[in-house]
């Protein structure tokens, strides 16, 4: 998505370089395509991208071919090129397209976020304004705030990322969580939540992580051993969590003998993965 951007950019610049040398200024060259000055600006600015209709018309107007416009670039021609130059244009042509919709995309993203924020911020001042009015003061209406504040900055990081949206949704949550725990705590006057609470939220995070990068390198290629490792984290994750709640709330705090029994299930259900990821690539290896 990076190099569709670029791309873009690319012919923005040629598009601002070829208007600019034919003394044209936006507003003139709007009017011949029959735009607003504005789309011009976009375009210039790789914001967005003309029209697939109007790419002809544009390069007429600047003096250039079609391919030379898509590609951002003049090109020089010949007649042992010409050929090249073809395969080029209806490259560059498809290259145009995935950019435009990726455009197309981030736009609807963004559109999508700001009505998502718009929705937390007037949920956020209702809350304080409710609690205020009721109560001469800011109690729960607090714990809301801060609440939508962490899932706002969890949005912000899986819409606005271009590449890599889960990863740098983990790596939010991962670095949010703590702070979130410690606020909420006082907030609250509960000094569980700052101590395990986070404890809980570290092991949670780590199984997350681990679950990510299981289904990232391993899902594809051997799916069954891929299931036995997430059957493995979850149960390692269901005992862990159970260990820090009795370490901090004591040995009757949970129902030991049901959370024994969750994992016993993963457990078996890891082995049966991994028997079957095993039993394929023995079939594979000796062919039988």
């Amino acid at each position: 998505m990076e190099s569709e951007w670029n791309g873009n950019e690319k012919m923005g610049r040629f598009i601002s370089e070829m208007r600019k040398e034919k003394g044209l200024t936006q507003k003139e060259l709007a009017e011949q395509l029959g735009v607003t000055d504005k789309a011009v600006s976009k375009w210039e600015r790789a914001v967005s991208s003309p029209d697939i209709g109007l790419l002809i018309p544009l390069a007429k107007i600047l003096g250039v071919s079609a391919g030379e416009l898509l590609g951002g670039e003049r090109a020089e021609h010949s007649a042992e090129n010409m050929e090249k130059d073809t395969e080029d244009m209806v490259e560059e042509a498809l290259n145009y397209s995935h950019r435009t919709s990726f455009l197309k995309q981030r736009k609807m993203q963004g559109l999508l976020f700001a009505g998502v924020s718009g929705i937390f911020l007037t949920a956020c001042m209702v809350c304080l304004i409710c609690d205020y009015a009721i109560s001469r003061k800011l109690s729960w209406s607090l714990v809301v705030a801060v609440s939508l504040f962490a899932a706002w900055i969890l949005l912000f990081a899986l819409f606005r990322a271009k590449e890599y949206r889960i990863r740098k949704g983990l790596l939010a949550l991962s670095v949010e969580i703590f702070p979130y725990l410690a606020v909420l705590s006082i907030l609250l006057r509960v000094p569980l939540l700052c101590t395990m609470g986070m404890c809980i939220g570290a092991a949670a995070v780590l199984g997350l992580w681990g679950l990510y990068i299981v289904i990232i390198h391993e899902w594809n290629s051997r799916r069954y051993f891929a299931f036995g490792m997430i059957c493995s984290i979850l149960a390692a994750e269901e005992y862990g969590i159970n260990l820090i709640i009795s370490g901090f709330l004591g040995a009757a705090s949970t129902d030991k003998s049901f959370a024994f029994l969750k994992c016993m299930i993963m457990l078996l259900l890891a082995a049966a993965g991994f028997g079957i990821s095993c039993y394929r690539e023995y079939k594979k290896e000796y062919k039988v």
